[in-house]
């Protein structure tokens, strides 16, 4: 059965809804976990680890690619029956959540948010699986595209959405509930979509699990393509994690000021990872690796000329684009090199990189207070490291060989 060139409709609005139900509820765990535990009486030392404690499936995400790729779920599958789960855990851990006072029973709070961000792996990384069996290759930037655009753009409204439906309401126990119903409410629309389309049928040969697949990663090309990944993903994160300090310490309010421009930076990055497919065919392969390095040094280094709310959303706006179109090429990098005999495990791992990053916030902060509170030359420090990984372009610059050859359809 030959492979269509395009990913159909069905699976594409599913793979979107799943990434937009992830950026749901990623508002309300970074945006707004934090400080309803602190209403709610949790000492602010503790509301660290608690969050630490429950973000911990994000870190090791990677190991349900294995699972998916070697388990056929009770029979039903290797990929549709664990987002299935994933999405089931996250509903009853959201709804769980909003019969717990992390107040009063600190345990079973932090257990049920670690479930809730387990499912939320669980069915995130084998999405991605999914995600590479349909996709053909000449496909990958218009999928990738899609998928980062829908995540941010969802992260970006529901953090608007409910930090208002926060303020209107005045905060309190009973808000926070039914913001979490509202998580859960809107995670069965993904539910439903999975519910609905057909299990990836994989060619005639690939069913057996083969560990030496995971000989991918110690290639040449693959550490390359990791170095770049850390690279990027670490001066990224480091940046973006003290952007808010930055305009506190240029007198901007931290509560309006800082949360608008937040907003659009996630703007950005929906409209960086939505570009991405577009202007792919006209710029080339090298372009686009280019066009992404010094997209994000630029934007990095022109933090410097933040004066005024106004561009301070310039500047704002053009680092959140800049990482929206890396992100989205590092994606379509990582798919390419993933061992299809292993779809789920081998694209997790090269994008469990990206969890260097959290290092990122750290060497930042550090480096500002070693400057004596300046952030401008660490801004500029920044800029110039992500300059440097331009060097890592030239054996990423032409597509993986040789030529990949199809061996999952869709059914």
């Amino acid at each position: 059965m030959s492979r269509p060139e395009r990913v159909g409709w069905d699976y594409l609005i599913l793979f979107a809804s799943l990434y937009a139900v992830q950026g749901v509820v990623v508002a309300y765990f970074f945006n707004f976990n934090q400080p309803y535990m602190e209403e709610a009486g949790v000492p602010h030392g503790t509301v660290g680890w608690i969050q630490s404690l429950a973000l911990l499936p994000f870190v090791f995400k990677f190991v349900a690619g294995p699972l998916s790729d070697r388990v056929s779920l009770f029979g039903l599958g290797r990929r549709k029956p664990y987002i299935v789960l994933g999405l089931a855990l996250q509903i009853l851990g959201l709804v769980g959540l909003t019969r717990v006072d992390p107040g009063r029973s600190l345990g079973l709070f932090t257990t049920l948010a670690f479930l809730t961000v387990l499912g939320l792996a669980l069915f995130d990384t084998c999405c991605d699986g999914m995600v590479i069996d349909v996709t053909p290759p000449a496909d990958r930037s218009r999928v990738q595209g899609t998928l980062v655009a829908s995540r941010f753009l969802s992260t970006m409204i529901f953090s608007w959405v409910f930090g208002h439906w926060l303020s209107l309401a005045g905060g309190g126990l009973r808000s926070v509930y039914l913001l979490l119903w509202a998580c859960a409410a809107l995670t069965l629309f993904p539910l439903a979509l999975t519910l609905r389309v057909r299990e990836p049928q994989r060619a005639a040969g690939t069913e057996a699990f083969q560990w030496e697949a995971l000989a991918v990663l110690i290639r040449p090309r693959s550490i390359v393509l990791l170095a770049f990944g850390a690279v990027y993903s670490t001066i990224a994160y480091g940046v973006e994690i003290n952007l808010s300090t930055y305009y506190g310490s240029r007198g901007f309010d931290p509560g309006g000021d800082v949360g608008d421009l937040a907003a659009l930076r996630y703007l950005g990055r929906a409209v960086g990872g939505a570009l991405l497919p577009l202007l792919a065919p006209w710029l080339g392969r090298y372009g686009v690796l280019t066009t992404g390095v010094v997209g994000l040094a630029l934007s990095t280094a022109g933090q410097v000329l933040v004066g005024g709310k106004l561009s301070a959303g310039y500047w704002g706006f053009a680092f959140g684009a800049a990482n929206g179109w890396d992100d989205a090429m590092f994606n379509v990098l990582s798919m390419e090199a993933s061992d299809p005999r292993m779809a789920a495990s081998t694209y997790a791992l090269f994008m469990a990189v990206s969890n260097l990053s959290v290092m990122g916030g750290g060497f930042f902060s550090s480096s500002v207070q070693a400057w004596d509170g300046e952030y401008r030359p660490v801004f500029l420090v920044a800029s110039l490291l992500t300059l440097a990984s331009i060097v890592l372009i030239p054996p990423l610059k032409r597509p993986k060989g040789p030529p990949e050859t199809p061996d999952v359809v869709a059914a």
